[in-house]
């Protein structure tokens, strides 16, 4: 039993191995990213707010005596967020260090991969093909960079991707076992779904789907039971999911109606984040993002092999060359596609960052991909088929070189449309999660303990807790620019700041290191002339 399970599964068991042994190997050379210790410190805080009961005193102590950089709206009684990962995250790592956290996001950021196999085995019955969905997702390095330093988007687009492997299952049930096992059903909708919708309100698009799906079918049926039966399934799989929701995001069961309601309409807005974004060689406001920016993401963030198998696949589908079963994955992912994008362009929600926000639909596009390699290799004619697999493992095997020189900051990545890194330089943002101040705070202290250097002042213009957390506390970080003798910075922050006006610095702190990638600067650091020698 065991060995059959073994050799059905191989593969999968092979991946995981060299999985979880890179992680080992690399999960120490992540660096802090913007948002991380918010998340954290708000997962611990919720840990504390669990363990006494909501008393007047305790209230008002939970607001008055909170952390310092835990601000009023990611109050556990106050904020429409989950912390519920970042909580167990805090279980697990009670010394708080960030590469133990890092560590922990790889290991649970295994599930997504996981996911993707059992969503692709669940199809075909074969574990090579079923390998095509991991494979392509962790070669896509923009969803792979995210995983170590990004404890909110990843977790959801796992949580998303097992709501569309729970729909593939129980949908495809449906033919071949007309008695489906609906309290197992109910339950287990009613868990993802809730648990997707704390993590991201975007993530009742779950229920939405199977909603639909679930009424075209009872509309088929033409039956007043089937509609009925309808009807009072999708109500308590609501149900079921609404109670999830207020488990994890304390706001709502203070007042559920009111605070869901104004969950639903902030999500789109985000009023606490009004910032500049860079796309296509322009610093946007919130306001004036154009409605492709997206699109513009996705474009240059896929990797080429991926947008060509979507390309292909859409224009044999268009001619009828490729068909799916109605229960097939690709039906349900083409369908939350299809609802998130028009609530993309409805709300026009605020998005910033590059593509993290939607890294749940990053992951979704490379499936569909993946299905539509799968079908088109099947379609061709003997010959032809190793042209196509020496192609694809072309592609993939330059794609890993290309990673080998991103890393640690594979999330930066651009395909080839747009020239790379260095195409990309003045059109989209690059180092947009600021997890390169760890090389950059590491190198001050480096040059700083070689040379004996006291009272040594750093200006950082972004990520300040990770450039105090890398700083062996060597050197004290100063709030103005003008105070420092050392200036670090990432390039979209200094040419915003040369735009406006505020490089106060360039003649009186030239630079004297960066951080490359692909021969492009992502990071400066910048000394007075007096300690430039010293920095070069």
């Amino acid at each position: 039993m065991a060995r059959n399970i073994i050799g059905k599964h191989k593969f999968i068991i092979l991946f995981t191995i060299a999985y979880f042994a890179l992680g080992l190997l690399t999960y120490k050379d992540y660096g802090v990213t913007y948002d991380e210790r918010v998340e954290y410190d708000a997962g611990k805080y919720l840990l504390t707010y669990l363990k006494l009961p909501t008393a007047f005193e305790y209230v008002e102590q939970l607001i008055n005596n909170r952390p310092v950089n835990i601000e009023h709206r990611q109050l556990p009684l106050l904020s429409e967020y989950s912390r519920v990962y970042p909580a167990l995250l805090n279980l697990l790592n009670p010394n708080y260090y960030f590469e133990w956290f890092h560590l922990q996001n790889i290991f649970f950021g295994y599930f997504l991969f996981f996911f993707a196999y059992l969503l692709f085995y669940l199809v075909y019955k074969n574990g090579i093909k079923a390998m095509v969905g991991p494979v392509l997702l962790f070669f896509t390095p923009v969803l792979l960079g995210h995983v170590p330093a990004n404890p909110k988007d990843i977790p959801f687009a796992t949580v998303y991707l097992l709501g569309i492997l729970a729909l593939s299952y129980f949908r495809g049930r449906t033919g071949s076992d007309p008695v489906r096992p609906l309290p197992v059903e109910i339950l287990a909708l009613g868990l993802i779904f809730g648990a997707a919708q704390s993590l991201r309100t975007v993530g009742i698009t779950l229920f939405v789907s199977y909603a639909l799906l679930e009424m075209l079918e009872a509309i088929q049926a033409r039956k007043a039971a089937t509609a009925i039966n309808c009807g009072v399934k999708l109500t308590v799989i609501l149900l079921v999911s609404a109670f999830v929701w207020i488990l994890f995001v304390p706001f709502l069961g203070a007042n559920f109606f009111a605070n869901a309601a104004y969950t639903l309409t902030n999500a789109a807005g985000f009023k606490s984040w009004d910032y500049e974004v860079f796309y296509l060689g322009k610093y946007l406001l919130k306001d004036q993002r154009p409605w492709h920016y997206l699109f513009g993401y996705l474009a240059v963030n896929l990797p080429v092999l991926e947008l060509a198998a979507l390309a292909a696949g859409a224009i044999l589908i268009a001619k009828k060359k490729l068909k799916f079963a109605k229960n097939h994955p690709i039906n349900i992912i083409a369908l939350t596609l299809l609802i998130n994008t028009a609530i993309y362009l409805a709300l026009h929600p605020v998005v910033y960052n590059g593509i993290r926000h939607f890294l749940y639909l990053v992951a979704e596009l490379v499936l569909v991909s993946g299905f539509f390699l799968i079908e088109m290799f099947d379609t061709l004619a003997k010959k032809a088929k190793p042209v196509m697999l020496m192609g694809a493992a072309t592609y993939l095997l330059f794609t890993i070189v290309r990673m080998i020189h991103l890393h640690p900051y594979e999330y930066i990545y651009y395909n080839e449309f747009v020239g790379g890194i260095k195409g990309a330089e003045n059109l989209f943002e690059l180092d947009y999660w600021g997890a390169a101040y760890k090389e950059s705070a590491q190198y001050v202290l480096k040059v700083v303990k070689e040379n004996d250097l006291k009272n040594i002042k750093v200006y950082a213009c972004d990520n300040q807790f990770a450039v105090v957390y890398y700083s062996q506390f060597q050197y004290s970080l100063v709030a103005r620019s003008r105070d420092a003798d050392v200036i670090i910075c990432d390039t979209f922050k200094e040419k915003l700041r040369a735009l406006q006006g505020r490089d106060f610095y360039r003649d009186s702190h030239p630079i004297v290191r960066t951080i490359q990638r692909e021969g492009t600067s992502i990071h400066n650091i910048r000394a007075r002339q007096e300690l430039k020698e010293l920095f070069m």
